[in-house]
């Protein structure tokens, strides 16, 4: 009977630290420092939220909206996967995005889940987030405005990712960067390399195609933080990079081009986290070199 309470007890819990490491909301924060910040964007704070994936934290996004509000942002990203293609909440992502553009203005990519359904019901959703007052960034830009400075905000679409992929093969590392870089000096063309500009797209493993002389900040997410996390490890798999991946958590450089990973909110296909909480970044724009 020992034996088994002492088992029981274990398992027990086990289970509420895996349920708490799923649903504990964590704040990181980075600060970014560059000679592009205008001066009057300096301590400009960007609050990333990525990979929700029709998740609720607490009831109507209680927890989540609370969480997000104490971090004072004058903007928030949200870098995909609002939605998910196995368990699909509209409500449960609608929610939280009514909060959001609440607290300050949302800029807003979509991710691989988006594209994975159903189009016409999908255009019908964007719709919905525009008439919410979501900036929606599919392959466009837009500036953000202080007094008369001003900094860029482009946004990726998953669009135009899986096209790189396509074009190739879509293996996990197989893809065209022609086809990122294009569309990255289109949306660029006119903004000087004196100009702060900053990237937003769903998945990190294209840093390289990212890198560019005009982005400076590359906000991504899609890699859920590698989902189990073991010490000294960007966790264990992460789509698109497979087993022990490089790029899911943290600031990375390449080159000019600095890139924040969000570990992201919530799961897909692998139903839990360890390790590895469900992630709010915020990021403090700062000027210098």
């Amino acid at each position: 009977m020992i034996k088994i309470l002492t088992v029981f007890s274990v398992l027990l819990a086990l289970a509420l630290f895996v349920c708490w490491n799923n649903k504990s909301l964590v704040v990181t924060k980075y600060q970014y420092r560059s000679k592009q910040v205008p001066e009057q964007f300096e301590g400009f704070r960007i609050t990333q939220i990525s990979d929700l994936q029709s998740e609720y934290f607490g009831q109507h996004q209680k927890k989540l909206l609370d969480k997000t509000a104490e971090t004072k942002p004058d903007i928030i990203v949200f870098t995909g996967d609002l939605l998910d293609r196995n368990h699909t909440s509209y409500e449960a992502s609608l929610e939280a995005i009514s909060g959001l553009v609440e607290i300050a203005p949302v800029y807003y990519v979509n991710g691989n889940h988006e594209l994975a359904l159903p189009e016409q019901r999908m255009k019908a959703f964007y719709d919905e987030l525009r008439q919410m007052g979501v900036n929606v960034l599919f392959d466009e830009t837009t500036a953000v405005q202080r007094s008369k400075q001003q900094i860029h905000l482009i946004g990726i679409s998953e669009y135009t990712l899986y096209a790189s992929k396509t074009s190739i093969g879509r293996t996990a590392t197989a893809y065209d960067p022609s086809v990122i870089t294009d569309m990255v000096d289109r949306l660029t063309e006119g903004i000087g390399t004196d100009e702060l500009t900053i990237m937003l797209t769903h998945e990190p493993q294209f840093l390289d195609a990212y890198a560019d002389d005009k982005v400076d900040l590359v906000f991504a997410g899609h890699a859920h933080g590698g989902q189990i996390r073991l010490p000294f490890t960007e966790g264990l798999f992460a789509p698109g990079q497979g087993t022990l991946p490089k790029l899911t958590s943290g600031m990375h450089k390449k080159e000019g081009t600095t890139m924040v990973i969000s570990r992201g909110l919530g799961n897909s296909v692998f139903p839990f986290r360890f390790l590895n909480r469900p992630e709010i970044v915020v990021v403090d724009l700062n000027r210098g070199s």
